[in-house]
C-alpha cells in the first residue's frame, strides 16, 4: 500500500471527510499482511540456508578465526530471524473496533524494522561474522586471498548499500502513516 494509494482513495470518494469501508481498510491490511508475509518466509529460508551451511562448513575443517566467525554469522543470522518473527504482521481480530489504527500500528512497527534501533541492532550483530570468517579463511588459504579480497569488499558494498535501502524503506512507510494521518484529520 503506498501512500498514493491512500490519496487515491481519498480522491475517489465524494463528500467531505474521510471515507473509506472497513472493508476497504481491511484489504489494504490483508495486502500488507501478504506482502510482508511472503517477505519474513523468504527471510527464513535464507537465514535456515546460511545457518545450515556455516554448520556443515564447521565440520570441514576450519581453523579458529574461520570457526569464531561462523559461530558470530550464526548469531547475527538468528537474530535477524527473531527480529523477523517479532516484526511479522498481525491481522486485527474480527471484532477490531478500529481497523484504521491497526493498520497505522503495522505501518509503525514495518517502519521500525527498516529504521532506528532495530535496524543498527540487526547490522551490528550480523556484518562482524563475514568479516572475522573471511579473515579466518584468508589464514588458511593464502594462495586465494584475491578471490577473498573480492568477496569482502562485495560483502561490504552490500552492507553499506543496506544502509540507504533501509532508510528509503523507513521513509516510504512514514509516508503511508503521515498519508494516513492527513486523511484522518480531514474526516
Amino acid at each position: 500500500m503506498e501512500s498514493d494509494d491512500i490519496a487515491a482513495v481519498w480522491q475517489e470518494q465524494s463528500g467531505s471527510g474521510f471515507r473509506m469501508s472497513r472493508e476497504e481498510i481491511r484489504k489494504r491490511i490483508e495486502a500488507i499482511n501478504r506482502k510482508v508475509r511472503r517477505r519474513t518466509i523468504d527471510g527464513y529460508l535464507v537465514c535456515a540456508f546460511l545457518i545450515a551451511f556455516f554448520v556443515a562448513w564447521m565440520f570441514v575443517g576450519m581453523n579458529t578465526l574461520q570457526t569464531i566467525g561462523s559461530v558470530l554469522l550464526m548469531i547475527g543470522i538468528s537474530f535477524m530471524a527473531w527480529q523477523l518473527r517479532a516484526n511479522r504482521f498481525r491481522l486485527p481480530s474480527i471484532d477490531a473496533n478500529d481497523t484504521l489504527a491497526h493498520l497505522r500500528n503495522e505501518l509503525v512497527r514495518q517502519r521500525d524494522f527498516h529504521g532506528g534501533a532495530r535496524f543498527w541492532q540487526r547490522m551490528l550483530l550480523f556484518v562482524p561474522g563475514p568479516l572475522v570468517f573471511f579473515a579466518g579463511f584468508a589464514q588458511a588459504h593464502p594462495e586465494v586471498i584475491r578471490m577473498i579480497r573480492f568477496e569482502v569488499v562485495s560483502f561490504v558494498v552490500l552492507a553499506l548499500a543496506a544502509i540507504p535501502l533501509n532508510m528509503w524503506m523507513a521513509r516510504r512507510y512514514q509516508k503511508q502513516i503521515d498519508a494516513l494521518a492527513r486523511l484522518q484529520e480531514e474526516s
